[in-house]
């Protein structure tokens, strides 16, 4: 049996069960027993083997780090981790999520629609936009790192080769440097990386996801690195001729081999996506000439760059052609689960060599040089470009720059990163040295133990936490209900007393509410914090849910709730509490558009919103219908609505009205002009006799025969007399049209 089943990690996480296993770590269900309703979570666990390896562990707690920055909707949260030295139990605790991955939908769904591909991308680009704010590049972006949940929003998952913008830029052989398949150019020749490496990658998933196939494939993974760096991709509607014109030019933009002709950011690159949407129909392929000649040159390209960049691998019969395997991260209760850690390492190292000897051949004296340098060759340099040491392990650090600097340790302190870790340096990154300068360094001893003071013997709120302040804790509390313990005193703490903790960490500390009650009145919880809100709600014994809310508001802050503030409810009820996603809210409003008594033909209504079209209703035949509903959405706030009719017999059009409609949570509407019967008459849409006697000064009855001789009441021109100027009545008419419609519209 698994000696981690059953077992308490810390006195929190509960191992329940096994849910997967890579080269790598483990992957655990567990229980958090620190959480008032004992949630699930994923923990990650180290194999021993490789907590005993300074280069996997020093990945493990890579990612770590880098994921505990990020808190995002669209990343995998991070809970906890617990790195102790001499231990065989390193551990990463995440959000448990449920799903299936990006690679395996796309198997199910090849060349999917590009609203679809639109919806998954936005995501994908939100979450690798936080990670860029927050000086981090995932470098590893590939459908096996992005889930899809049920509802299908995405999470983007597994840092472990992710880099800080503030680490060094050396790549080595024993840093992964993605798959082969989704890796940029810049990354494949083993260069610098940065946000624009995981544009690319987004760029190459985006291409996949539309087409079915990936951009650059062969059985050989450097030719698949070489292609990535010199071969031309086949643009997406050649191969899906569906794929919208404007939505491949964004493609091709983000895999541009030139960072900078790529997109600068996530940001820029989603601004671009908005527009496509905005008016997808604009996405007009291009013309067959126009596409001949770009096909052409593409064939041209790939051909010269097919002869220059494989003959010298047809001959490489010691090349690597494995492909690791493809990862299936998701934490369902699948029993298996791959990581690429092991597996990047193994296919990587012999692929970068072989990259190298490709370059060598075909670069310049210099170039050639500097790559022998790079990866541990003799070198004639007399100078040295000192890194960014802070963050890395010290020996790790050591063994790979011994040749160019000597190391010292100036002291050691306690602090929360691991032991051994550099907490500062005294050469400045960037400056540059002879070889066999002297380095000095000061050390992490790791954080300092401190016991959890004895706060259940009769102390209150503020001078537990002012006792623990002293002591170097942080504190939270938590109100429970207590038929011993006084209103306002401690009742325990989690960790216990007298367990030693990390100094710094934080103490959990339960303060009565004295005897309990079973209804309580709900507080205003609206432009708060989520955690707070929370916090607040907790607080009153209720359970509080949580979900995403479309909203101008900042992302993060509360919206609402399903409940109305002040409400009375039972202690235990669960609320659900509306979180805004930062992003505009959608509204749909409706409008009524009343056809005139002689209204004949077919028409067609266009919508304008500020001026832009937003949408056409065709086909409404006059014959069948007396009124015409129309759906408008937009959001942002107020929004000029243009209305304008269209007789789809002669393709005559006029503006039917203007209105000013709010699309937030006002949905005010105000008609700024509108005149109905005017509009029909300009295109030809009122039956002809009517139109002759209305024209007509006589005011004798219409020769055609009428059901009724009773007026109508809604007076048309072929019902109402017309003096000798007809002009002057229509506005009249046309006002009281709009009154009616507007009063029909806001019902």
């Amino acid at each position: 049996m698994d000696k981690y089943i059953g077992k308490k990690l810390d006195g929190r996480f509960e191992i329940q069960k096994l849910i997967g296993s890579g080269g790598m770590a483990n992957v655990y269900k567990a229980k958090d027993r620190l959480d008032e309703n004992e949630s699930i979570v994923a923990v990650k666990i180290l194999k021993k083997e490789y907590a005993e390896n300074e280069e996997f562990l020093r990945r493990f707690r890579n990612e770590s780090l880098a994921i505990a920055q990020l808190f995002h909707p669209n990343i995998v949260k991070i809970i906890d981790v617990g790195f102790r030295n001499n231990s065989d139990t390193q551990y990463i605790a995440m959000e448990y999520i449920e799903g299936i991955t990006l690679k395996n939908y796309m198997e199910k769904d090849k060349g999917m629609e590009w609203q679809t591909a639109v919806h998954f991308m936005l995501q994908i680009l939100r979450a690798i936009g936080h990670a860029h704010s927050k000086g981090i590049f995932h470098r590893d972006i590939k459908p096996q790192n992005i889930m899809v949940l049920k509802d299908t929003n995405i999470k983007v998952m597994d840092f472990g080769i992710a880099k800080f913008a503030k680490d060094e830029g050396l790549t080595t052989t024993a840093q992964a440097i993605g798959s082969v398949h989704y890796i940029s150019p810049e990354q494949a020749r083993g260069g610098e990386t940065d946000e624009r490496s995981d544009i690319y990658s987004a760029g190459v998933v985006f291409y996949e996801m539309l087409t079915g196939i990936k951009p650059f494939d062969n059985e050989n993974p450097i030719s698949v690195a070489l292609m990535h760096m010199q071969a031309k991709a086949k643009r997406p509607s050649d191969v899906n001729p569906k794929v919208p014109y404007r939505l491949e030019e964004i493609i091709m933009k983000a895999m541009e081999k030139d960072p900078d002709k790529r997109y600068a950011s996530a940001e820029e690159m989603i601004a671009d996506i908005e527009k496509f949407k905005l008016n997808p129909g604009r996405s007009a392929r291009r013309s067959k000439e126009e596409k001949g000649n770009i096909m052409e040159k593409d064939k041209q390209t790939n051909d010269i760059n097919s002869t220059r960049s494989f003959r010298s691998l047809d001959s490489d019969k010691t090349a690597d052609s494995s492909v690791a395997a493809d990862a299936s991260y998701g934490y369902s209760d699948t029993p298996v689960i791959e990581e690429e850690y092991v597996e990047k390492r193994s296919l990587f190292v012999p692929m970068l060599s072989g990259i190298v000897i490709v370059v060598i051949i075909i670069a310049t004296i210099f170039l050639a040089g500097l790559l022998l340098n790079y990866f541990g060759g003799e070198s004639d340099y007399k100078e040295f470009t000192v890194n960014n040491f802070v963050g890395q392990e010290y020996e790790n650090a050591k063994k790979l720059y011994s040749k160019y600097l000597v190391f010292e340790v100036k002291e050691t302190k306690y602090s929360q990163m691991p032991a051994n870790t550099i907490l500062e340096q005294d050469l400045e990154p960037n400056s540059v040295v002879k070889p066999g300068h002297k380095i000095m360094v000061v050390l992490s001893k790791g954080p300092k133990m401190i016991d959890v003071p004895p706060l259940d013997n009769g102390f209150t709120e503020s001078q537990a936490k002012a006792i623990l302040e002293e002591k170097s804790f942080s504190s939270q509390t938590k109100l429970v209900y207590s038929d011993t313990v006084q209103e306002g005193y401690v009742i325990k703490t989690e960790p216990a007393a007298n367990t030693a903790c990390k100094e710094g960490s934080t103490v959990l500390v339960y303060i009565s509410r004295g005897k309990m009650t079973t209804q309580v009145k709900l507080p205003d919880i609206n432009g708060k914090k989520e955690a707070e809100a929370k916090k607040m709600l907790e607080d009153l014994d209720l359970v509080v849910k949580t979900a995403t809310r479309n909203s101008e508001m900042p992302e993060g802050t509360v919206v609402g709730m399903d409940f109305s503030p002040n409400t009375v409810v039972e202690t235990g009820s669960t609320i659900t509490v509306f979180v805004s996603t930062g992003l505009p809210a959608v509204s749909t409003q409706e409008l009524t558009i009343n056809f005139p008594q002689d209204a004949f033909g077919v028409f067609a209504f266009k919508v304008y919103v500020d001026g832009t079209l937003n949408s056409e209703h065709r086909d409404v035949d006059a014959k069948y219908t007396t009124s015409k509903n129309i759906a408008i959405s937009s959001s942002g706030g107020k929004k000029l609505i243009t209305i304008v009719l269209v007789n789809q017999g002669n393709n005559k059009e006029h503006e039917l009205g203007k209105y000013n409609f709010a699309f937030d949570e006002t949905r005010t509407r105000q008609t700024v002009s509108e005149d109905i019967t005017l509009a029909f008459k300009e295109v030809d849409g009122i039956k002809p006799n009517q139109q002759r006697e209305s024209a007509s000064p006589s005011p004798s009855p219409s020769p055609s025969p009428s059901p009724s001789p009773s007026p109508s009441p809604s007076p048309t021109p072929s019902q109402t007399p017309e003096d000798s100027e007809p002009e002057s009545d229509e506005p009249a008419e046309g006002n009281d049209d709009g009154q009616n419609n507007e009063e029909a519209g806001d019902q």
